[in-house]
């Protein structure tokens, strides 16, 4: 009786058991004699970021068990319900698991286990290929140091496969010289403002564009001060600009102070601050005689001070020579200059000869000077001043050196750069010199003598032949 009631308990158990799971007693006889097994193989998958992947579990006899996927220890789905928050995972026939635009934070061991006793369990591995992604040192991207101290330039990055890296700098080369320089590291022994700029950290390792990370220095030193023009020339009624280039970090304040005397605030303007606050202009309107002097363009910061000098000053420009460096005779020279005079000219000074000079202005013994009254002197303009003269019993063939220089009633300009010229040969035609050296056109008229002779000689043996 006993062992009756255990066999008809046993039966009813299948029974319900059957009941509950919709199959009949036979087939849950059958699947209860038949442990589940998969078909699919571990194995390990490779994909790109972004891209989708299935990762197979084909399962035989799966009889009434429940199929779980996990990542790691984390479920993923039971039976063919998705239970992770995660839209991207799908089951596709049957118990495959399809994940969607794969991410490197996807890159895990997958499980998918039956829950027979012990579990039957299947795992792959999924390894997402992807483009560098670069971190920089210090985090903030900007690198703040003293003139003179020593910079470091570190970065990292992470890809799959491991990328490799290089520094650069975005505009430039690299204080070292180099174009790229291979590493995470980068080190300046010592900075300089010139050295100020972007550098970038670059990672590849052949998926999609490099990955590039940014650190910005930024060089802090004492003010550097450069005058566009040591010497303006204006004249009284006329405006003049004095312009400095201030070079500073942190940004320097700037003021313009005139020596022996004080800035006037209703003519002397300074002008917005351009480029960067780098270039600094003091406009004077209009110019009076006391104007004229010397100006400082001075600019200060917590590092230091520096300065600029320049002259305004009413006299002559430095006159240039306009003549052509060839003369036209073998004896005389026709020399034509120009110069910038605000005031009227009063004389202009010529000096010439033959070797140098022994001063700016000076003259040696064998020199002539020659004092020339603005007398036939075109002015172009407000402030162009134009003027030609002979220059008389020159030597053939010769090569003088002159500079000219003009005076004001502010007094004398700068003198012109030195300018060489030459007198023809006796017997030497202008166009001669139009040639090398002048030599191929001296042998001209030679040549063509020679060419000449033999049209001749071909003329009298054709008429023998004809004859």
């Amino acid at each position: 009786m006993c062992a009756w009631a255990g066999s008809s308990g046993a039966a009813l158990v299948l029974m319900l058991l059957a009941t509950a799971v919709g199959i009949t007693l036979a087939e849950l006889q059958t699947h209860s004699s038949l442990q589940p097994s998969f078909i699919s193989k571990p194995a390990s998958f490779e994909v790109r970021e972004l891209e989708s992947i299935v990762l197979p579990c084909d399962i035989r006899n799966r009889g009434p068990y429940i199929v779980v996927w996990k990542k790691d220890r984390r479920v993923i789905s039971a039976r063919e319900a998705i239970v992770a928050r995660d839209t991207r995972y799908s089951l596709v026939e049957g118990y495959n698991l399809r994940i969607a635009g794969v991410r490197p934070s996807d890159q895990s061991s997958y499980t998918c286990s039956i829950d027979t006793e012990p579990l039957t369990e299947l795992t792959h591995q999924l390894v997402v290929l992807y483009g560098p992604v670069v971190t920089t040192g210090p985090s903030s991207g900007v690198l703040v140091l003293e003139r003179g101290k020593e910079a470091h330039f570190e970065c990292s990055a992470v890809g799959n496969p491991e990328p490799s890296m290089f520094w650069r700098k975005q505009a430039g080369l690299l204080p070292s010289g180099e174009a790229q320089h291979k590493g995470s590291r980068y080190t300046v022994a010592e900075v300089t403002r010139q050295m100020a700029g972007v550098y970038e950290c670059v990672a590849e390792n052949g998926l999609g564009k490099p990955g590039v990370g940014t650190v910005s220095l930024q060089v802090q030193y004492s003010p550097e001060v450069e005058v566009e023009n040591s010497v303006v020339h204006a004249g009284e009624g006329f405006e003049a600009q004095l312009v400095c280039f201030v070079y500073a970090d942190p940004p320097a304040e700037v003021r313009w102070v005139k020596e022996n005397g004080s800035l006037h605030p209703s003519r002397h303007v300074p002008s917005e601050e351009v480029l960067v606050g780098t270039r600094h202009v003091l406009t004077i309107r209009p110019v009076h005689t006391v104007d004229f002097g010397t100006y400082s363009c001075q600019a200060f910061n917590h590092l230091g001070n520096a300065s600029g000098r320049m002259a305004l000053s009413g006299a002559p420009a430095r006159a240039r020579v306009t003549s052509s460096p060839i003369g036209t005779a073998p004896d005389s020279y026709q020399l034509a200059w120009e110069v910038r005079s605000y005031s009227a000219v009063l004389e202009y000074k010529v000096a010439y000869g033959q070797g140098k000079n022994l001063s700016a202005g000076g003259t040696s013994p064998s020199w002539r000077e020659v004092l020339v009254p603005p007398t036939g002197s075109e002015v172009v303009g407000d402030s162009l001043h134009r003027q030609q003269i002979p220059l008389t019993k020159l030597r053939p063939a010769t090569t003088y050196d002159l500079h000219v220089r003009a005076r004001n009633r502010h007094g004398w300009g700068a003198v012109s750069e030195m300018f060489h010229f030459s007198t023809l040969a006796r017997g030497e035609a202008l166009e001669s010199r139009s040639y090398n050296n002048g030599s191929e056109l001296r042998c001209l008229p030679h040549v063509l003598s020679l060419v000449c002779a033999a049209f001749v000689i071909i003329a009298l043996i054709t008429d023998e032949d004809n004859t």
